[in-house]
């Protein structure tokens, strides 16, 4: 070892990060091939979760993961309190077309997920060469996939606004909306998987500081876009998609630049998009695409709850939009502990340790159960305050009162089935959540209009159609998860 490389090990020492971090000394020549911007010895630090507090580690994974989706939960407060303002259709539009870009979200789960559970597997195994060369594996074939969904995306951005049947006005807001933010898919798609290798090397607090900038950016241009102001044209629902577009690019570049400074402790980036290793690929799409096929169908799910929605007319089907941004408050921690649990339980399987891996998986359940309690009386309580944030429309914001309030019964089991459901992402066996989701989702077609067109509930019925099944999936997860067979899946 050389003296700087001694001296940079002893502060490392000295700092006590030795007990919870992995710690990488990495010398570079002036020649290398991956060095870091401007130096010559790297010092990466990747939380090592396979020894030390559990609930210690839990913490310092989920809150920065927490924080990140917090950044989209206040984006997503802005955004829809912007647009609420501007009137019904505009909110109806920029509504249902995020139903469509959380199917995209629901696609981009094959990476997201996939990625999780094979980098931190040969992670927590020291197996750091195979890490690398699948990395670059996964972000070779994301860019190919996400190019050609993003051009079919946008050329028929229009047609799918068509399937909905909201009416001429919002079907023209929408379809400019959506096909300006599929062109910006492949940045978030880079963005994304990124994201998934740092969480993968046990580093959160990366990916939150990448997100947090690019929403920041992301509400600024909210302001100056929707509205017009200062120098700005006023595009209204237009503004927002350039804003959610300029966002994502961004997302990407700042992503790229935290890998180029040497925050992944092993070579992610190709050199060309040549000689993929379509194993690698198979074994992505076995992992992910059972949880993306769930994500798929809730995402599809919503918009033919919506569209039994528009039957009571324009208010109520901006409604959901609006209960939807105010549940994401409670939606997005869920999120951010099911990301921290999925890493916790990937490395300590790939280092062998099952029952510290069930322990940690335990430790998240008891979090969120608490957590998401105390979100259900809140939301409970002061749905109509929290709602009015959004919307100032009186018709839109009795409805989407009651749905929150009606949601409000549901949350601490919709944080069982995110926690459980990262437990299984974790291990590499997803199948389980798509058995009990697939199911549990579809059931909220039948049971929506029978509740609300059957019975004559109107939307309320769509409502409980959602609590009910919300319930009964989170049971299921839980049920599941205690007969312990996702220890035993190898990757």
């Amino acid at each position: 070892m050389s003296p700087s490389e001694r001296k940079v090990e002893n502060r490392v020492k000295g700092s006590g990060f030795r007990a919870f971090y992995r710690i990488e000394i990495i010398a570079v020549n002036r020649s290398g091939t991956s060095p870091p911007l401007g130096s010559d010895i790297l010092v990466i630090m990747a939380r090592d979760l396979t020894k030390g507090s559990i609930p210690r580690h839990t913490l310092a994974l989920a809150i920065p993961a927490v924080l990140s989706m917090f950044t989209i939960v206040v984006n997503n407060f802005v955004d829809t309190a912007l647009v609420g303002h501007l009137g019904n259709a505009e909110l109806a539009a920029v509504g249902s077309a995020g139903f469509i870009i959380w199917l995209i979200f629901s696609i981009m789960d094959i990476f997201t997920v996939g990625t999780v559970a094979i980098i931190s597997r040969d992670y927590g195994a020291e197996n750091f060469r195979a890490a690398s060369e699948k990395s670059m594996d996964i972000i070779r074939f994301a860019a190919l996939f996400s190019i050609v969904l993003a051009v079919t995306g946008a050329i028929f951005s229009g047609e799918i606004f068509k399937l909905l049947n909201l009416g001429p006005e919002v079907e023209d807001l929408g379809r400019v909306y959506l096909m300006i933010v599929f062109l910006s898919i492949p940045a978030l798609f880079l963005w994304e998987v990124v994201n998934a290798i740092f969480r993968s090397v046990g580093d959160t607090t990366t990916p939150m500081i990448i997100m947090i900038a690019a929403i920041g950016l992301n509400i600024v241009l909210d302001i100056f876009l929707i509205y017009g102001v200062w120098i700005f044209p006023r595009l209204e629902t237009m503004g927002a998609a350039i804003a959610t577009a300029i966002a994502h690019t961004a997302g990407a570049i700042l992503a790229l630049f935290f890998v180029l400074k040497g925050k992944i402790p092993f070579r992610i980036l190709p050199r060309s998009l040549r000689g993929i290793n379509y194993d690698v690929i198979r074994k992505l799409f076995k992992i992910g695409l059972p949880i993306s096929v769930a994500s798929i169908i809730f995402s599809l799910v919503y918009l033919v709850l919506t569209r039994i929605m528009s039957e009571f007319g324009t208010a109520a089907v901006a409604a959901i939009p609006a209960g939807n941004r105010a549940e994401s408050i409670s939606y997005m921690t869920c999120f951010g502990f099911y990301m921290a649990t999925s890493s916790m339980v990937g490395q300590n399987l790939g280092a062998g340790q099952t029952e510290r891996a069930s322990k940690a998986a335990w430790t998240s359940v008891g979090i969120i159960s608490v957590i998401t309690f105390v979100f259900g009386v809140i939301f409970f309580v002061f749905s109509r305050e929290i709602v009015s944030i959004l919307t100032d429309k009186p018709d839109v914001l009795t409805v989407a009162a009651s749905y929150l309030k009606i949601l409000a019964i549901s949350q601490v089991f919709m944080g069982l089935e995110f926690v459980l459901e990262g437990v299984f992402a974790g291990a590499g066996r997803t199948m389980p959540p798509t058995i009990v989701s697939i199911p549990g989702t579809l059931l909220r077609i039948p049971l929506a209009y029978y509740l609300a067109i059957s019975l004559g509930m109107g939307p309320n019925g769509i409502f409980w159609a959602i609590t009910i099944s919300t319930i009964l999936k989170g049971i299921a997860m839980l049920v599941w998860f205690r007969a312990g067979t996702w220890k035993r899946k190898e990757v």
